[in-house]
């Protein structure tokens, strides 16, 4: 039986990780994306060794940075030219501004466009797949969260909490806005929010009264991440949802609807346009 192939990024920890580790079985071909070395072999050694029969690639990359998608775009490219299933879950929440060396806020770079740039330069090789599958692993997505169109990258009065919260309706915006794209292939878009979960995520990266608030989720309101990884894992194996497409699912098998802004025409046009400009498509 051919392997179904499954990419994942933030596979060293929380959501990513719990979720590698259960679909690390005979039946699948993993490639995991880290950018950290160590942690990448470590995680690879953790999952074999109660997984013998594991298939398991680690991928380096900063995904911070568009050229190193690229180059790992291209290394993949050049052994496999189909992929089953692509699963973005790499996020970041920091209490301080950082700016990549291309001059994109880091947020902004890991959660939204890591997820948009991976998703469109492996669309061939998705529609080569029997029934390829994007997964986008979001958050919540309240009232608040909006895009700054005059000031995407945060150089004024930067918040943590917008910045996350922004580059989150972004990948609900980009779910939407792909899967239109694609309804005349087999590839479903699909994003999914796993709970609050149990992680260093927001932790380590925060200060002050931000660090206290993600805190108290961690000890009070969060679930674990094999929990969370649930969500993730229905959205991938579940043959309810081969033809389900453009939505967003929140602790369910149901899903539902994510705020207005998400849904104006008018603001998912800014976003594709200003996401271009980002990265340097006309």
């Amino acid at each position: 039986m051919e392997k179904r192939i499954i990419l994942i990024t933030g596979a060293t920890s929380g959501v990513g990780k719990a979720t590698a580790i259960e679909l690390a079985k005979p039946e699948n071909q993993l490639f995991l994306i880290a950018r950290n070395k160590q942690k990448g072999e470590d995680l690879k050694k953790e999952i074999l060794s109660s997984n013998l029969g594991a298939n398991i690639e680690m991928l380096y990359a900063d995904l911070s940075l568009q050229n190193e998608i690229k180059n790992l775009v291209n290394n993949f490219k050049k052994k496999h030219n189909k992929l089953d299933v692509l699963i973005n879950c790499a996020g970041l929440v920091s209490s301080e501004r950082v700016e990549t060396k291309e001059g994109i806020e880091q947020t902004l770079a890991v959660n939204y466009l890591s997820h948009y740039l991976l998703s469109h330069l492996l669309l061939e090789e998705l529609k080569s797949s029997k029934q390829g599958r994007i997964i986008n692993v979001a958050s919540l997505i309240p009232p608040i969260a909006k895009i700054n169109f005059k000031d995407v990258n945060n150089k004024k009065n930067y918040s943590g909490v917008r910045a996350y919260l922004q580059s989150k309706v972004a990948d609900v915006m980009f779910t939407y806005d792909l899967a239109e794209q694609l309804k005349s292939t087999s590839v479903t878009v699909n994003a999914v929010h796993p709970g609050v979960v149990k992680t260093n995520l927001g932790v380590e990266t925060s200060k002050g009264l931000l660090q206290g608030f993600v805190r108290f989720c961690m000890s009070f309101i969060a679930i674990t991440p094999e929990k969370s990884a649930e969500r993730v894992l229905y959205l991938i194996n579940s043959n309810d949802l081969s033809k389900i497409t453009g939505k967003y699912f929140k602790g369910g098998q149901i899903p539902v609807k994510t705020n207005s802004f998400s849904y104006n025409l008018d603001n998912r046009n800014k976003l594709s346009e200003l996401t271009k400009s980002l990265i340097g498509e006309q």
